[in-house]
């Protein structure tokens, strides 16, 4: 069992990501009195129960629509390559 800045430490991770994992992500934890503690069971169970696969998707080609006094102009290749 470990307060919350001592297993930010042990993770090498700030003591506010681990608050919102505790209050918006459910991450369980062990309440004495104004002490907060997380048991290290706890937190790999909650992990795994948290694990996500992302997949990469291919992006969709995206159609603007361009002023006729943009397309004359070296303006609308522009925009095309950066968006």
């Amino acid at each position: 069992m470990q307060t919350v800045q001592d297993f930010a430490k042990t993770k090498n991770i700030s003591k506010a990501i681990v608050d919102t994992w505790i209050y918006r992500h459910g991450l369980p934890v062990i309440q004495i009195g104004r002490r907060v503690y997380i048991e290290l069971s706890d937190y790999e169970a909650w992990k795994s129960e948290h694990k996500k696969i992302v997949a990469e998707r291919p992006q969709k080609s995206l159609k603007m629509a361009i002023p006729k006094q943009c397309r004359k102009s070296g303006i609308a290749a522009k925009m095309q390559k950066i968006y």
